[in-house]
């Protein structure tokens, strides 16, 4: 069964190799649009770049469809991270070399393709083995290595080793190690649950399509009135980070809104972290054109366009770390979690289509892809009214941590072995008596409600078992249980003894033990005798 007291070391590590692979898809995606990645020209890159997202748009539905109806995701997830590494490593091979431009084309489509299935077979599989109490962190580790190696990969000079700086055969040939040790840890053997949480995703989605609009609104116009003014005080001006000398440091900061998007959504919950991003953003619509209008009446106080730069960044890390893999396969219905997440991620590919082109200006299809000069007057604003709106939409979220055991495809028929090898996996040795007890008690593997107990015990269970009636309980001790939300001895014989005593005040662990275990033996002699 899944670890839920104990963040899974061994499960993660497995799953975190997968962000090698990934490292070498974002390479291959960068190089293309910084026209580095082929000895060819830029143009031709864009050409590159518009056939690999048309790839993937191809690929997201598909792969969420036969992610639905495929039981083992391993097989899968193995072929679409294979096959661009050794594409990548055959263009290395001098009797190749006739072959190049085809191997270029294939390296490109495959690493589209490759990241779109990567993307939605991963976080499904990653749902199956880790609950929703550590996911949060494991994605934001994820995808900070992946980063981190692309870093790496784009600062490396491999060309003494391999004979050519270009092309992406480096990253290939680490990918393609990375993954052979990967499937010597066997994953398939790892448990598998199936678990969800009831709600309607699109309470998250449509408030995030008001958020990437307000950034992409706040984006642009940030960008062109910053061009507008280095075009007379700085012509050989390229971007913010090259001026600043943050190319490096930007990428930390991004990793760092990551990593606290996925600690915080571990901790405080999805709805809790999605807000405060929207809170992020909210407050960078608003004050950030202070930052490069203070600049532009001062230009020696360069320390506020680093400001607005670490703040951009850190957003944007923030907003990856809770909206790109979290919430979408976690909320809804399992049979449906692979179509709803490539989905989402058909529009996220189709935002960050846009985003880029508009930002690189690109020709793609014949399209020229320019801002318009008007979004500098009245984009600012746009883009405060659209984080408005998402702040007015997020108000019924549904809460998704501690809703975990939701089950909708796990059936829990335990017999007494199964109920002893599933504890010690599951909750731990101390929770065993409250397991057995609840599984005596009820007959069934899911939580019952307290009019379900009424139908089990009969209309009048509070009154024929009273707090009152377990051993060890009087007056003083009754009026806190109620406090507490405990109506009767049946309520509390499903309870834990660490629970029980966190919750009333004064009672130790070792006296909340011998109050359940009188508990149980009270609510199963009354059972007994209802069933004579």
């Amino acid at each position: 069964m899944l670890e839920y007291r104990e963040f899974p070391y061994r499960t993660a590590i497995t799953f975190l190799l997968f962000s090698v692979p990934l490292a070498q898809f974002v390479f291959v995606i960068l190089g293309l649009l910084s026209g580095t990645l082929f000895e060819m020209t830029l143009l031709e890159h864009q050409g590159l770049l518009g056939l690999g997202a048309l790839a993937a748009v191809f690929t997201l539905p598909t792969i969420g469809v036969i992610a639905d109806r495929v039981k083992k995701l391993d097989p899968l997830l193995y072929l679409f991270t294979i096959a661009p590494a050794i594409i990548g490593i055959l263009s290395m091979l001098p009797s190749l070399n006739p072959y190049l431009a085809d191997l270029n084309l294939a390296l490109v489509i495959s690493s589209f393709v490759g990241i779109s299935a990567l993307f939605v077979l991963w976080i499904l599989r990653l749902g199956q083995s880790i609950v929703v109490r550590y996911r949060g962190r494991t994605t934001a580790l994820f995808l900070t290595i992946a980063i981190l190696l692309q870093l790496i990969y784009s600062q490396l000079d491999v060309s003494a080793f391999i004979g050519s700086s270009y092309g992406a055969i480096f990253p290939s040939i680490v990918s393609l190690v990375v993954i052979l040790v990967s499937a010597g840890l066997k994953p398939w053997k790892q448990p598998r649950v199936s678990l969800t949480v009831s709600g309607n995703s699109m309470r998250y989605f449509i408030p995030t399509i008001f958020i990437l609009a307000s950034h992409l609104l706040w984006y642009s116009v940030t960008k062109l009135s910053i061009q507008e003014f280095f075009a007379i005080f700085d012509p050989s001006f390229v971007s913010l980070s090259q001026y600043l000398g943050l190319e490096v440091l930007e990428i930390i900061i991004v990793c760092v809104g990551i990593i606290i998007a996925g600690l915080m959504a571990d901790t405080r919950g999805r709805k809790t972290t999605f807000s405060f991003v929207l809170l992020l953003m909210g407050l960078l619509t608003i004050f950030g054109s202070a930052f490069y209008n203070g600049f532009f009446l001062e230009p020696s106080l360069t320390v506020l366009l680093t400001g607005l730069l670490i703040s951009e960044r850190f957003i944007e890390g923030f907003l990856l770390g809770i909206c790109l893999l979290l919430i979408w396969p976690e909320l809804g219905s399992v049979r449906t979690k692979g179509l709803r997440l490539s989905l989402v991620w058909f529009f996220f590919l189709g935002y960050m289509t846009l985003f880029w082109a508009l930002d690189l200006n690109a020709t793609v299809f014949g399209i020229v892809f320019d801002v318009p000069a008007i979004v500098v007057a009245i984009g600012g604003q746009f883009a405060i009214l659209s984080a408005l709106i998402a702040l007015y939409l997020i108000g019924p979220l549904p809460e998704i941590l501690g809703r975990e055991i939701e089950v909708e495809e796990l059936a829990l028929d335990f017999d007494e072995k199964q109920v002893k090898s599933t504890v010690a996996a599951f909750v731990g040795s101390d929770d065993f008596d409250s397991i057995r007890s609840q599984i005596d008690i009820m007959d069934a593997g899911a939580e019952i409600s307290d009019s379900d107990m009424n139908e089990i015990l009969g209309e009048e269970f509070r009154d024929m078992l009273p707090l009152r009636s377990v051993p060890g309980i009087g007056n003083a001790l009754e009026k806190k249980l109620i406090d507490a939300g405990y109506e009767s001895a049946a309520q509390l014989a499903g309870e834990t003894a660490q629970r029980l005593s966190q919750k009333i005040e004064g009672l130790t662990l070792a006296r909340a033990e011998k109050i359940l275990k009188d508990a149980r033996s009270v609510v199963k002699k009354k059972m007994k005798k209802n069933n004579k």
